[in-house]
């Protein structure tokens, strides 16, 4: 700064005596009044220029001051990255040509803060997942070792009938698990949409031949079972295995959760726009709670715990219909009420992937 203000004096006084084509006074500072007093216009010219300049010298000096204090902290940051998500956001520079710079800076602190949120996530759903599937695989394995041990110790036992079919249910209720994990892997993979086999297919026939599949257990269930389209033939583009699989989940859905349903209808009709499709699955069984409406499709939520014991569900079925939908670029979402609960598949009738 002292040197700045020196270098300034020199070409202040410089400035000055150069005007004059020939020395006036005695000394340097009886010259300089000389000058003042004589051009006054060209002194001040020079003064506010010279001062000018000092003012912007020092702009650059404290410039260059606070660049190295920044490129420090930038520094201890980059040292504290386990917790970025902590760290201050950098305080609004002083320096109007700095700002973009720390602008940019502060974006990609707050693009690495995301990126350490969304690796937590990740981490916590990965412990999420392992944690459900040993909990829901271990119930039925334990059940399923402690009735083959009974037949183990004691072989030709009368009950030995029972225990084994008991068993067989139970190794049946693991290998749903298995596969419900698969498939939720699949649905979840950022490449799902690649693997996906579009294919024309007739949405009608399709939910009738599912109705008719599933008119025994209906009758079981005390439930009647119907399809219905609007048109009477809906024709579109899709994963035909893929899509039966979501009406599937859905149907089955309605059977363990929809408690003194009367009946499911399957339904779909062509929206205004010509260009996508409804699928509805409703039933006349028990309310989904309005607090659950908003997380029925997530993995592993249950509306209540205990119907999910005896029902025996993975907690992944409606994940999965969520999945395959959003592969198609469809949308699910669910209704209910006290008079009924309805599942809606919106999907367009050619996915552009």
């Amino acid at each position: 700064m002292l040197m700045v203000l020196i270098l300034s004096g020199f070409v202040f006084v410089g400035a000055i005596l150069i005007l004059q084509p020939e020395w006036n006074a005695k000394n340097w500072v009886d010259e300089l009044h000389f000058v003042a007093t004589q051009n006054p216009k060209a002194f001040w010219i020079i003064s506010i220029g010279v001062i000018t300049g000092w003012l912007w010298a020092n702009y650059l000096i404290f410039e260059q001051m606070y660049l190295k204090s920044l490129t420090l902290m930038i520094v201890q940051k980059s040292q504290n990255l386990a917790n970025v998500a902590q760290l201050p956001r950098f305080k609004k520079s002083p320096f109007i040509r700095l700002r973009p710079l720390i602008k940019s800076i502060d974006g990609i602190f707050e693009a690495m803060q995301e990126s350490e949120a969304r690796g937590n996530a990740i981490e916590q759903s990965k412990d999420e997942i392992i944690g459900n599937i040993s909990h829901d695989l271990r119930t039925p394995l334990t059940a399923l070792l402690g009735y083959l041990g009974l037949v183990k110790m004691h072989p030709g036992a009368p009950e030995n009938n029972k225990y084994v079919n008991v068993a067989y249910e139970k190794a049946d209720h693991m290998r749903t698990l298995v596969e419900d994990l698969y498939e939720y892997v699949q649905v979840n993979d950022k490449s799902f949409k690649m693997q996906l086999h579009l294919a024309p297919l007739n949405l009608s026939a399709m939910l009738s031949q599912l109705a008719v599949n599933y008119e025994l257990e209906a009758q079981e269930h005390h439930v009647e079972i119907s399809a219905a389209t609007q048109p009477d033939s809906i024709e579109m583009y899709g994963d035909q295995n893929r899509l039966a699989r979501v009406f599937m989940n859905l149907i089955a859905n309605a059977f363990k959760y929809g408690e003194g349903a009367t009946y499911i209808h399957l339904t779909a009709r062509i929206l205004d726009d010509d260009e996508s499709v409804e699928v509805c699955v409703e039933n006349d069984g028990k309310r989904i709670p309005e607090e659950a409406l908003g997380h029925v499709f997530e993995r592993f939520y249950r509306v209540e715990s205990s119907r999910n014991v005896k029902t025996g569900g993975s907690g992944l079925g409606l994940a999965i219909v969520s999945g395959i939908v959003e592969g198609h670029n469809g949308e699910a979402r669910v209704e209910s009420d006290e008079h009924k609960t309805s599942f809606i598949i919106t999907l367009p009738l050619q996915p552009d992937l």
